[in-house]
């Protein structure tokens, strides 16, 4: 059994300055915690592999290519690989989300 606990995940440097933490690295999937703080982002831009975001926490605005979209709590969006995208915090509270990469 793999048990992770997000206040004990390694946290990881990224280039949108916030708050990401790995929770789990197999290979063919990686999981991501990530806090965006009223007002934070994840600025555009695009992973090599397909991606899931999926709010657990907050609400925000979610662009894929030219569409976008708000989210919150209990939301799936799929990000295409190569296709530019960016997840901005608009609510007044923390948003909590992870991202899975698969491969």
């Amino acid at each position: 059994m793999i048990v992770v606990r997000v206040e004990e995940a390694e946290k990881v440097e990224n280039p949108h300055g916030v708050d990401v933490r790995k929770l789990i690295d197999m290979g063919n999937a990686q999981i991501f915690h990530i806090t965006l703080k009223p007002g934070e982002e994840l600025k555009r831009h695009t992973t090599p592999v397909d991606a899931f975001l999926y709010i657990i926490k907050g609400k925000g605005i979610a662009e894929v290519g030219e569409e976008k979209e708000e989210v919150k709590k209990a939301t799936l969006v799929y990000l295409p690989k190569e296709v530019p995208h960016k997840v901005a915090n608009t609510g007044s509270l923390e948003m909590e989300f992870l991202v899975i990469k698969v491969k």
